[in-house]
């Protein structure tokens, strides 16, 4: 049996995009285990970095 290929509605969804590179804070874990940093801008947590520091995992996290 063929398997019909489906496509979410409302596909492509909104292109990818860059946070704003205008940084006020970077953090992490006072522990040194801890495997989670983090970068603030314009009063959010920008990016959310997990489990490696070069991989954003989330982007615009507003609180």
């Amino acid at each position: 049996m063929a398997v019909t290929p489906t496509v979410a509605k409302g596909a492509p969804g909104i292109p990818a995009r860059w946070t704003s590179s205008a940084k006020s804070g970077v953090g992490t874990a006072l522990s040194a285990k801890s495997r989670l940093w983090f970068t603030i801008s314009h009063g959010i947590l920008n990016e959310i970095y997990y489990p490696r520091l070069d991989s954003a995992c989330t982007r615009d996290l507003g609180l």
